[in-house]
Order: structure tokens, then C-alpha cells, then sequence
């Protein structure tokens, strides 16, 4: 069978609430199930709604088509669930469904954030206030493992826009002896 490979940028949406927003919510009942299943069955966050964001759903119904003949997922996202307590049940869901997991991450995020900390998040590479992150999931049915290995690269701080995409220009791709790959190991959260 071939190599499934889907690829996106997923809109952002949680917060929408009508058709005239650029990406209305849209209820997947047997998706959102699923997520409940998962994400949210693993997550110790008491609220769980971020989990049901646009972007999130698309990761999910992208991880359900991959079957046992693996594949790869890549997606330009919001990247809240890198950090944010509760996306906790996201991260621990594709440890454990993938065998590589390969983040990027171009930060930008300066909503709800002021001061230095917003100086060092840098400028967004998109007209938004949400931090962004270049994902790579691999689901490769031909490793053995009980958690993915993780590989994680921070753009850098108090970069403007220019700088950033420059940097995504000259290293094209995870496989660029360029990018400084940091293998992590997650805690239990």
C-alpha cells in the first residue's frame, strides 16, 4: 500500500462563533468522540475545550486515516499545544501513536503576553497574534516502540518576521544538518 502523507495548515477556531468568521466551528460529533476518547481521556486539565479547536480535530482525523501501513503528517499550526497544560493529553496521545515527532517552532505568540516576554517571542511569520509551529509526525509501522522519539527546535529569540522566514528559507527541511535538533524527553506531563 502507499505512503500516506497529509499535509495542511488547519485554521485556528476555537474561539469563532459565526459564519462570518473566517473559519466557523463546525460540530464532527463522531471526531469530537474520538477526541474525547483520547486526548481528552489522557489530559489532568480540568478545562478541555482547547482540545476540540480546529486544528486539533484536524490532527486527529489526519492520525485516524494513517493505518497500519504508517505515514506522515505535517502541519503549519497554532503552537499552543506545545506547552500549554491543557494540551497535555494531545502531547501524550502522539507520543504514544507515532514513532518520530519533529516540531519547529517559529513562536510569535503574543496574545495574553506583554513585556520582554513578548519581545522574545519575536514577530509572527502570518498577520497573527498565535504562536505557529511547523509539525512532522511519522508513523512508521516498522518501529517498535512504546513512545516516539522527539526532536525539537526553537527558531530563537527577538527574531522579526524577515529573520524568520530567512531561516526557514536557508533550512528547507528537518534532514538539514543546519537545524540544531534537540532530542527531548518529555515528563509526565
Amino acid at each position: 500500500a502507499p505512503l500516506r502523507i497529509i499535509m495542511g495548515n488547519p485554521p485556528y477556531s476555537i474561539g469563532q462563533k459565526t459564519g462570518n468568521d473566517n473559519a466557523q466551528n463546525q460540530s464532527y460529533p463522531k471526531l469530537d468522540a474520538k477526541i474525547a476518547s483520547t486526548y481528552a481521556k489522557q489530559s489532568l486539565a480540568v478545562n478541555s475545550k482547547s482540545l476540540y479547536d480546529a486544528y486539533i480535530k484536524a490532527f486527529r482525523w489526519s492520525t485516524d486515516r494513517l493505518d497500519k501501513t504508517g505515514g506522515i503528517i505535517c502541519f503549519v499550526t497554532n503552537s499552543g499545544w506545545i506547552d500549554k497544560p491543557s494540551m497535555d493529553g494531545f502531547r501524550k496521545s502522539i507520543e504514544t501513536e507515532f514513532s518520530s515527532i519533529y516540531v519547529f517552532n517559529l513562536r510569535g505568540a503574543i496574545r495574553g503576553r506583554s513585556g520582554i516576554t513578548v519581545k522574545k517571542e519575536g514577530q509572527n511569520v502570518f498577520d497573527i497574534m498565535t504562536g505557529v509551529a511547523i509539525t512532522l509526525l511519522v508513523k512508521n509501522p516498522n518501529v517498535i516502540t512504546k513512545k516516539a522519539k522527539i526532536f525539537y527546535h526553537d527558531i530563537g529569540d527577538f527574531l522579526n518576521r524577515k529573520e524568520k522566514v530567512a531561516k526557514l528559507l536557508d533550512l528547507k527541511s528537518f534532514k538539514n544538518d543546519k537545524i540544531k535538533l534537540k532530542e527531548l524527553e518529555p515528563n509526565e506531563e
